[in-house]
């Protein structure tokens, strides 16, 4: 029987370092939710198939590793790292942490917590010093127009 560490480790190598999409629906199920990627509360299968493709759009070369976990039944606990080059060769990295429940060799939930402040700092997409303004109240720029009515 694969653990929960195993079959993480398994979808961190298909779909991310081999961006395999096929193991998305062969691993996810089909009734299966993930938070923690945007902000929408709960996306399924096929949403994450858009985000996968977004983010694969951005960094290239991901690996990502299991640093620390812990399980418990069908729940599995793990801290991560991102590594990843950006469209410049540049390299990234992040951390995070992933809450799933697997059941059946699937991912049937998974909560998500990734650093993507650094990520988008990294790639240059916020000002390099971002956190910092942000923690003194600054705003980075005005809400889009769809966001202020």
């Amino acid at each position: 029987m694969q653990t929960g560490q195993n079959i993480l480790e398994t979808w961190f190598r298909r779909v991310w370092t081999e961006q395999d999409q096929t193991a998305i629906s062969e691993m996810f199920s089909t009734d299966g939710s993930v938070s923690g990627l945007g902000n929408q509360l709960l996306i399924g299968p096929e949403q994450f198939k858009q985000f996968h493709t977004a983010m694969c759009n951005l960094i290239f070369d991901i690996h990502i590793s299991i640093d620390k976990y812990v399980e418990t039944g069908v729940w599995f606990s793990a801290l991560c790292s991102l590594q990843a080059t950006t469209s410049k060769g540049e390299h990234v990295v992040i951390t995070g942490s992933v809450f799933a429940r697997i059941e059946d060799g699937k991912i049937c939930e998974a909560y998500n917590h990734w650093d993507y402040m650094a990520l988008w700092a990294q790639l240059g997409l916020l000002p390099c010093n971002c956190f910092e303004q942000c923690l003194c109240g600054h705003k980075l720029c005005e809400p889009y127009e769809d966001e202020a009515n």
